[in-house]
């Protein structure tokens, strides 16, 4: 966007932008200028088409409340909005728990299916939120059971971050949008078969993926810059967070596509990892243009594999050598420069002398600045002096839809009164908006970088807009009484 003179903190990103410039290949940023201006009342989201009376409006400067043909008002538009978004990203998780084997009683459905017919259904929008907050709650617990059920009790491993993951000498497949993770270790398998070694990376909801520690690619504004390098030999995609954008990428520069759909016995894998194989082939000898930028990240943090830490933790909380842990989550947006946010905040709360924990494209963010890795700043950071040898400033613990394994380690680190706190600078989809609802629903206050939280709805359930650093840093030191 015009506004924004550096679309990326990342120096491999900002290498395949200039790529994709001199090509004319329109990115997320380009699109997103093009939607300029966008408009204010749907910003606001007090604008509704939920039935053929509308559309209707309501003016938010008006000396009068303003209401919708049908009667609401300013307030109940944007609460009806909020909840609509985070009883989605509730169901989101639901789907992915499922997927894992779990299932759901009927009045989860309930709680969380209601349609837009339903007018009145937001009138206790309080009960509505604590409800899709207790619902999240159990899909994240969901989730986290199943990986131990599957064995993904190993300690946490270093692998690579950014771009320069993908390899010329080797078959690159990529995983992106939460593919199921019994998907990735059937391909996993096939590929041992053959002579070209096969590379893994995954990206958006693949960093843990059915206890496999993937090379960490990239994060969702960036998710068309691995295409654009000319060494994704397939693109395995989920079911969520994958922008249509990637798929027509994809087919133009004749990258070939696999849905992973729920794994069953009828998946040719074998037939995947042979396409990419050949896809291989055709580019050996062409010109590529993939960034050499690389780093590491420790990640698979939990509470289990993990114990000596956190017993080290609540010790030098109680030593006042440690104020708190942040949980630092969230998406992108391309309204701000790409990781910019996520890693200044990161930054400011490691020097305030919190330890960060995160997940997900926020969690590869802070991968990519070098800040899952003890030597971090040099190693300087104040924490590195009094928790264990080799501890990072900050603990990735996997995917977004792994945050169940911090209300684990918070259930634990509160039996001492240690605060545990969640902070997400950038909310792009809406399963991240439920999982800000299920902290909240389990006594974490949450930050949101959020458009609209409606006053009441918001701060009487925990969910508070995101202010300045220093503001949020006061509000923390106010909320652990030091």
């Amino acid at each position: 966007m015009k506004d924004v003179h550096k679309k990326s903190l990342d120096a491999a990103v900002n290498q395949v932008l200039l790529t994709a410039h001199r090509s004319r290949m329109p990115l997320v940023w380009d699109r997103a200028e093009a939607m300029q201006p966008q408009c204010g009342f749907g910003r606001l989201s007090i604008c509704c088409t939920d039935c053929q009376e509308g559309p209707c409006r309501t003016n938010p400067f008006g000396a009068e409340t303003q209401q919708t043909v049908c009667g609401r008002d300013q307030y109940d538009l944007a609460a009806g909005s909020f909840l609509r978004k985070a009883a989605d990203g509730a169901l989101a998780l639901t789907k992915l728990a499922a997927q894992a084997g779990q299932s759901f009683s009927e009045q989860a459905v309930r709680d969380l299916a209601i349609s837009n017919d339903e007018m009145l259904a937001f009138e206790s929008a309080g009960l509505r939120l604590a409800a899709i907050g207790r619902h999240t709650n159990a899909a994240l617990g969901a989730i986290c059971q199943s990986r131990r059920t599957a064995g993904d009790t190993g300690l946490p491993d270093v692998v690579g971050v950014n771009i320069g993951v993908l390899h010329s000498d080797s078959v690159n497949i990529v995983l992106h949008g939460h593919v199921d993770g019994t998907f990735a270790a059937g391909l996993r398998a096939a590929a041992l078969d053959g002579g070209v070694p096969v590379s893994f990376s995954g990206m958006c909801g693949n960093e843990l993926n059915g206890g496999l520690r993937l090379p960490l690619l990239t994060n969702y504004d960036s998710q068309e810059a691995p295409l654009l390098t000319g060494l994704v030999d397939l693109l395995v995609i989920g079911e969520q967070c994958v922008m249509p954008a990637v798929i027509k990428l994809a087919g133009s520069r004749g990258i070939p596509v696999v849905r992973a759909a729920d794994a069953s016995l009828t998946a040719d894998y074998a037939g995947a990892v042979r396409t990419a194989r050949q896809s291989f082939q055709r580019r050996s000898g062409l010109e590529t243009a993939a960034p050499a930028v690389r780093s590491a990240a420790c990640i698979g943090f939990t509470i289990d594999n993990s114990t000596d830490l956190f017993r080290s933790v609540t010790e030098q909380f109680r030593l006042g050598n440690l104020r708190g842990v942040v949980y630092l989550g969230g998406c992108g947006t391309v309204a701000n420069t790409q990781d910019a946010r996520p890693v200044s905040l990161a930054a400011a709360l490691v020097d305030a002398g919190y330890l960060v924990i995160t997940a997900g494209c926020a969690g590869t963010a802070l991968a990519k600045a070098g800040m899952c890795r003890p030597g971090w700043d040099n190693g300087s950071y104040a924490l590195r002096r009094v928790l264990p040898p080799d501890t990072p400033p900050v603990l990735h613990i996997g995917s977004c839809h792994d945050a169940g394994e911090l209300l684990r380690i918070a259930a634990v680190l509160r039996q001492e009164n240690l605060p545990v706190y969640g902070v997400f600078p950038e909310i792009n989809h809406n399963k991240v908006l439920a999982t800000a609802a299920g902290f909240a629903a389990a006594g974490l206050p949450a930050w949101l970088g959020f458009d609209v939280i409606p006053d009441n709805l918001g701060r009487d359930n925990g969910l508070l807009p995101l202010p300045d650093t220093v503001t949020l840093l006061q509000a923390l030191d106010r909320g652990t009484g030091q």
